[in-house]
């Protein structure tokens, strides 16, 4: 196998990769992907990249004409593209790689602040629960009718801290069952 037909299986495989990468790539950003000395063409696409680098192949395989010292340059210039787009396509399942373990570090941040939220809360909630107990029994210590109806009052502020104690508790078991599965 000739080294132009080499080149040209490995421009086609990374014109594949650019088509596909042009595909996922979000609209509305253009973006230069290479400097311009290396390539002549301004594209958002990859795969215009890719055409430019298979145009100069085709160039350099049906060229007659074309002397020694510039088949050189052609071939130079190739080499670069060809070493530029690969490098491209690696710098890309980099960045997709880091993208993906950002996410999963935010998610797990999200998850674990969920987590440390519902606890605190329910500390907090039991921190009341037990200045309640506190203040009815002070109160209790005095039977006058001011303060039995204090208790009463008291009891149902404990009635209604135990109450959302319990939802708390609840929340956390299922946030615990969601983590499981």
């Amino acid at each position: 196998m000739q080294l132009t037909e080499i080149l040209n299986q490995q421009l086609i495989q990374l014109r594949q990769q650019a088509e596909a990468t042009d595909l996922k790539r979000p609209y509305g950003k253009p973006q230069n992907w290479f400097d311009s000395d290396l390539f002549s063409c301004r594209s958002a696409s990859l795969a215009d990249y890719v055409a430019e680098a298979q145009r100069n192949l085709k160039h350099l395989t049906e060229a007659r004409s074309m002397s020694v010292l510039a088949k050189q340059r052609l071939v130079q210039r190739l080499s670069e593209q060809t070493s530029a787009l690969t490098q491209a396509f690696r710098n890309i399942g980099l960045h997709q790689q880091a993208f993906k373990r950002q996410a999963a570090k935010q998610v797990i941040e999200k998850v674990t602040m969920s987590s440390q939220q519902l606890y605190q809360q329910l500390s907090d909630y039991q921190g009341f629960e037990r200045r309640l107990l506190d203040m009815i029994s002070l109160a209790s210590r005095d039977d006058s009718t001011e303060q039995v109806q204090r208790i009463l009052v008291l009891h149902q502020r404990l009635g209604r801290c135990r109450k959302a104690i319990s939802a708390v508790e609840q929340q956390i078991q299922d946030y615990e069952r969601q983590q499981m599965s």
